[in-house]
């Protein structure tokens, strides 16, 4: 639940202009209540999960390990490997939703699409 209560002077006092600055760029705050916690630690340890230890979100170092871009590439290397349902997800255009265009609906091939998307 939120810590404060909106009154309804607060709430009159709201402005629903659009901001000015570019959508493209935006400002990412950590703020208490707007990301998830992880596992307890002792339950981390008995699932055997990597890296298990006390996270709290809202600190400046996450004590991540040193090689944790390539633990995430290599991940994401094995589920594009594994899951074709991943692969056509990745291939969505994030700007404009555009999907890829089968050429034909019985030989379905991700990276032999062409591509619809005009961004």
């Amino acid at each position: 639940m939120a810590e404060e209560k909106a009154t309804p002077e607060k709430l009159i006092q709201i402005d629903h202009k659009p901001p000015s600055k570019d959508w493209t760029d935006p400002q990412v705050e950590f703020v208490r209540g707007f990301f998830n916690y992880s596992s307890v630690q002792k339950n981390m340890e008995y699932l055997d999960l990597p890296n298990p230890r006390q996270w709290k979100p809202g600190e400046e170092d996450w004590q991540l390990p040193d090689n944790w871009k390539e633990i995430i590439f290599e991940g994401l290397r094995e589920r594009l490997k594994k899951y074709r349902s991943f692969k056509v997800f990745m291939d969505i255009c994030v700007r404009c939703g555009a999907a890829p265009a089968p050429t034909n609906a019985i030989s379905f091939s991700v990276r032999a699409i062409p591509r619809i998307c005009r961004c």
